[in-house]
Order: structure tokens, then sequence, then C-alpha cells
């Protein structure tokens, strides 16, 4: 961020501090003027809410992000893909609530050098169909993502440093790197590590995780259905091998509704039980409904506006410099995420701290703070010789937060000069931006809601502006954040690890690959009839709904 502000207002981010204990709303959800902000205490930071008390025989939860794509482990890398993978299939390792890490399908894990990790597969487990898993069907699943003819999502970057993975053993699998891999475990509890039948997903062939084909897991929900353009029904694994994670509910209905006034009247009237990521305009009879019922959890979520390959102004540093300096982030935490935001100049939230914390933390303290001056926007501009300059930037279509950061975007592209054009996608067409570079080549940028993986590490959304991932859409080439990352990825020591990937993150808070907004902790909204879902987002990946029943 640029530095010559003396005498200008200052507003100051401390990562990780949340900007006040209470819920702030705007108290108007259609366009009407707010008579005056309205404030809720509510549960933050949560890593669960209170389990149920009793079984239940059907829960009917939202996804917000639409119908998922695929539900193949190679291709499950948005939102809806993962939250439904999550209930019914499983790693090697799992992502706990809390957002450590635990052994899941491997019952120990031994690292004879920096090169080698041996997993001892858990024996007694079975999938869905009744036959064993095996230390086979764990290679066969892992090797899929480095198979270059079935194109896993996941692939790059986090495989790349994966050699070999063989099966060493009736109940051993061995991985061997080129280069010491830090990561990867925790990647393995993500849909990278999703460990299916070799038997079925070979007879499914390419049918397999679509609504045709299904999917054959080892979780304690069993796929019972997917019906393309209204739901995906699952039913309770009897045989489920762990049994602190049994679920209480029979079966679990995930509709697919994407219209946020529909969402919240289904949610306030009973007709779905809950959702994550509920809509915003929602909060505050949300939480007026039960103020235990709503809780931020855990998150590692951020909202950025992010370049394209597309030539033109917005690979100027000064085009991104002016985009960031009239972007009021205070007013964009507290009016259109309601309080639940935090102002960002960093993609790193402090959910993904989940190692060295008190030097993440102190080196968010020496962030220079995202700061509003249109004045300056303006100068630089002109200087740049930026006037009149088009930025075609697109925005999911159901979506009121990023329809909000467009319309303060266009006002103040108006008063600095830069004619910004908002292109409106489809939410599930949208969803493409992210994996197809021809369904981004006529848009400059795209304003993003990130997770980073929804792992705790920080490493995840730095990659993704490195030539490392392939999720580098503005193909930013930056030595010093790409260096950080690659000699992140090698150091196992996590002190040593912070302090390299640290240098990095501030040398992107000045270039500027992205144009951060806000941070956000995990939205959740259980009925008055529910309660034990999962609150952080590592219910991305932990069996979330396992825990739900009946509310006292």
């Amino acid at each position: 961020m640029l530095s010559n502000m003396t005498g200008r207002v200052r507003r100051r981010l401390i990562a990780g501090a949340l900007i006040a204990p209470a819920l702030v709303l705007t108290a108007c959800s259609s366009g009407e003027e707010a008579a005056g902000p309205k404030q809720f205490d509510f549960l933050r930071e949560q890593a669960t809410t209170p389990e149920g008390t009793g079984p239940l025989d059907l829960v009917r939860w939202n996804l917000p992000w639409g119908e998922p794509s695929s539900l193949d482990w190679v291709y499950a890398y948005a939102d809806s893909d993962n939250t439904t993978l999550a209930n019914m299939c499983e790693g090697l390792m799992r992502q706990n609530e809390d957002m450590t890490l635990s052994p899941a399908l491997a019952e120990e894990v031994s690292h004879p050098d920096d090169l080698t990790t041996i997993f001892t597969i858990r024996q007694g487990v079975t999938f869905w169909d009744g036959s064993p898993l095996t230390a086979e069907d764990v290679a066969f699943s892992l090797n899929r993502h480095m198979d270059e003819a079935v194109g896993s999502y996941w692939a790059t970057p986090f495989y790349d440093r994966v050699s070999s993975i063989e099966a060493t053993g009736a109940h051993e699998v061995t991985v061997r790197f080129t280069e010491p891999d830090a990561l990867f475990e925790r990647i393995l509890a993500t849909a990278a590590g999703i460990i299916g039948s070799k038997a079925y997903v070979e007879q499914a062939g390419d049918a397999y995780g679509t609504a045709s084909g299904g999917i054959m897991c080892t979780g304690p929900f069993a796929f019972e259905s997917w019906k393309s353009g209204s739901n995906i029904v699952m039913q309770a694994n009897p045989d489920y091998w762990d049994p602190e994670l049994v679920p209480m509910i029979e079966r679990l209905e995930l509709n697919f509704v994407t219209d946020e006034s529909t969402i919240s009247n289904s949610l306030i009237s009973g007709d779905i039980d809950g959702a994550y990521m509920p809509p915003l305009s929602a909060t505050e009879k949300l939480v007026e409904s039960g103020e235990d019922k709503f809780v931020l959890g855990l998150g590692t979520d951020w909202m950025a506006i992010r370049p394209t390959h597309k030539d033109g102004p917005m690979h100027q540093l000064e085009t991104r410099q002016a985009l960031s300096l009239i972007l009021d982030r205070e007013a964009v935490a507290q009016a259109v995420f309601r309080g639940t935001a935090v102002p960002a100049s960093t993609p790193i939230a402090p959910g993904a701290w989940g190692y060295a914390k008190d030097a993440w933390q102190a080196a968010a303290e020496e962030l220079p703070a995202p700061e509003f001056d249109v004045e300056q926007a303006k100068e630089l501009v002109q200087s740049a010789g930026l006037e009149g300059s088009e930025l075609s930037i697109a925005i999911p279509a159901d979506s009121e937060a990023e329809g909000k950061v467009a319309e303060i975007l266009t006002a103040g592209g108006d008063q600095i000069g830069l004619n910004i054009q908002i292109e409106t996608v489809p939410t599930t067409s949208f969803t493409e931006l992210y994996f197809d570079a021809k369904a981004r080549e006529n848009y400059d940028a795209f304003i993003v809601w990130e997770y980073g993986a929804g792992v705790a590490d920080p490493i995840v959304s730095m990659s993704e502006f490195t030539p490392l991932s392939a999720y580098n859409y503005g193909e930013y080439d930056d030595p010093i954040v790409t260096q950080s990352v690659a000699d992140g990825l090698s150091t196992l020591d996590p002190d040593a690890r912070a302090e390299i990937l640290i240098e990095g993150q501030a040398r992107m808070v000045e270039d500027l690959p992205l144009i951060p907004i806000v941070n956000m902790e995990n939205r959740l909204f259980q009925g008055e009839r529910i309660t034990g879902a999962t609150a952080s987002r590592a219910s991305l990946y932990y069996p979330w709904a396992t825990k739900i029943g009946a509310a006292e």
C-alpha cells in the first residue's frame, strides 16, 4: 500500500481481532434505509455447537452455492462439492472441528526421512457395499491426482512434490517426495486425500461422481440419490468404523437453493433446517429468531478482487492501488456483512494460522492498514494516464455481498476516472470462472469469495499467486512471493516456515496481486429443531452432520 498518507484518516486492522463483541446490522434487507444500527451478541470464533440430544429421521440442509458440479473427489474443489462429500467420504487424515489434524483412515503415520511418509491403513474399515478398504484402494485414489489424463483440480501444486505413491504392504502405503513437503499431510484431510473404491470407480467410468453414477466411500453417511436441480440425499451408514462419529440422523437432504430471499424465508419458516453462510440480508431476522442458533465459526475465508490473465489496466499496479483506495472496507464489513467480517489487507485470515500463531499475529499487526482515500486514487489514475480506462468485473448474480461491493466500485470508479462495468453471472456459471480460463477471458477481474482450500495453513492462499498453482488467474509472478511459497513448502519446522511465508505475505500486501476486501468467519444457522453442526470452516471436509440431532 502507499505510504504518503500523513494527515489523512487511517483505518487500522489488527488481524485476528474482532471489530466488536456484537453483530452490527443495517436493519434493512430490501433497499430500505436503515433506521439505525442494531446490535446482537452471539457466539463467535466457534469450532462446534452443542451436540444433538436425540435422533431425527430427516434433516434438510441447504447448499447456498448451488448444485455440486461433481462428487468425484479429483474435481471437488468448490464449496458445494466439498460440503456434500464431507459427510460421505474421508481420507487418511482428518482436519478436526478446531482445525487441528489427526489420522483418519490412516491408523499411524511415520516419517523414516524427510522424503518418505508411510501410512498404516486402518483395518476393519469397509466401503458402503461391504467390500474392505485396502492399501490398493488408497494408492489408486491418491494416484488419480497424478494422472494427467484425469486432470485433477488438486494436482497442482498439492501433488507437485510427490514422486510415487505405492501400496508397500497389505495395510501400508508409502509416499515418496522429490523435496520435503510440509503441506501434504494436511492436504490429505481435504478432497485431495479422499479414498474411494477402486473397483467401483473403474466400473462407473466417466459416470463416477455424477447423478447417474454415484460414488462409493467409507464415510458415516452413504450416497442414496441425486436429483439434478433439486437435492442430494444420503443415509446413515450403519457399519461406520468410528463410534465417535456415528450419525444421529437417519437421512440428510442437501438442497440447491441459491435465491437469497427463498433461502431466508425457508430457514425462518423451518422448511430448511440449516445452512452455512446464510444470506447476509437475513442476518437480523435469523439472529432474532434465536441468538444461540446463529453462530460465527473459525474461518479461513476472504473476499477480494482478483485480476484475470486478460491484458489490460488490471495488470498495472496503479490500477490495483486505485481500486484498493476507493474501497471503504470498514463500511463493507459493517453495512454489507452486518459486522460478521473485518477489513482485510491480506487474504490470510486468522483461522488459517495453524502453526506459529504468535508470529502470524505479530506480522498482522505490522502490516499497513487498508486505506480509504478517493482523492489519492484519483491522483494515481491521472498520473498513470489511466483516465477513461474500462474494466470489466464479474460477480455472481445471486449474492448480495458481491453486488453491494460492485456498487461501491462503480461509484468510486466514476469519481476517479475509471469506467468500471459490472457483469453479473449466474451462480452456477460463475463457479466456472475458478476453473476455466476461457470462461474468464472476457473479464479483467472477478470478485471472489475464497477460503484457502479451507485448511489451517496460509501457504494455500499464497500459492494461488505464484506459477506453482493452477489457480494463478492473473498469471502473477513475483520472485519474492514465489520463492517464499516454494521455500515454505520445503520447510518442515513450523516457526522457520512461518517466518519465510510472512515475508511473502508482506510482498503481496505491497504489490496487490489481489485486492483484499474483508476476512470472514464461518456463518452458521441451525433452526429450532436441530443442533450439533460443526461451526468452523472444517465443515468443508469434516463430517459436519454426524453430531446433528434434536435440540432440547
